[in-house]
């Protein structure tokens, strides 16, 4: 009877565990520093649009923006074309900061992603995306762009759906961190992009091919804070 009294004690034990754990990261989607929920309050928000999308929607800080096709962000290397097209909501910030979006792509297409993206001006930005590539499938990519776009593959993520991202600025260099659960992050890339006192951070939503997409942003945050260490992201 003791032995069984044990076991049960232990099963409460790691059940109770379990469920702060689930519920820590329930919350990590519903923090009050979440700008998405600001969206509804229009006299408040500290979000714009570019290319604003024809159909969203937002439920309790949770975004969904439909992007059609031939939305994207890319100055072609090879042809030299420049597409600006894909919904983009930013806040305009001054010096350091950390961003963090979880997202749930629609990857019904090729080349289909959601991204955290940063822009200078038209000519000089990054995207950090998970996308559907032509080369991977289901990835991290991102795309450092001065003038021209370069186009860089991570991580292969076949069996997820959803994904943490995170992008550090300290003074003009830029990190890139990915994680599958909002708390271990690992680096996807260091660059340095030109001086800027304001840059417009925020989530890109594109569909370059496809008839359209519905991709899903789960939480938006930013913190105006230095890191120590970009590597670490900490």
């Amino acid at each position: 009877m003791k032995k069984m009294n044990s076991i049960f004690t232990c099963l409460a034990f790691f059940s109770l565990i379990f469920f702060y754990y689930a519920e820590a990261q329930e919350n990590h989607s519903t923090l009050k520093d979440n700008m998405l929920i600001s969206l509804n309050a229009k006299d408040q928000t500290e979000l714009n649009w570019i290319n604003k999308p024809e159909n969203f929607s937002l439920t309790k800080g949770k975004l969904k923006i439909e992007a059609l096709k031939g939305t994207d962000f890319f100055n072609d290397p090879e042809s030299g074309e420049i597409t600006s097209t894909a919904p983009f909501l930013f806040k305009d910030m001054e010096g350091d900061f950390v961003a963090v979006l979880k997202l749930r792509p629609d990857f019904s297409s090729q080349w289909n992603a959601g991204a955290i993206f940063m822009m200078i001006d038209q000519y000089n930005w990054i995207k950090f995306a998970f996308e559907n590539s032509d080369a991977t499938g289901k990835s991290i990519v991102s795309v450092v762009t001065r003038n021209v776009s370069d186009d860089a593959n991570g991580a292969i993520l076949k069996d997820y759906d959803e994904i943490w991202l995170k992008m550090i600025r300290k003074g003009d260099i830029y990190a890139l961190h990915w994680s599958l659960d909002g708390i271990d992050y690992k680096m996807c890339r260091l660059a340095a992009m030109n001086e800027a006192a304001s840059v417009k951070i925020g989530l890109e939503a594109q569909c370059p091919v496809g008839k359209k997409a519905l991709h899903e942003f789960l939480y938006f945050g930013i913190e105006s804070r230095t890191v120590k260490d970009l590597r670490k992201g900490e």
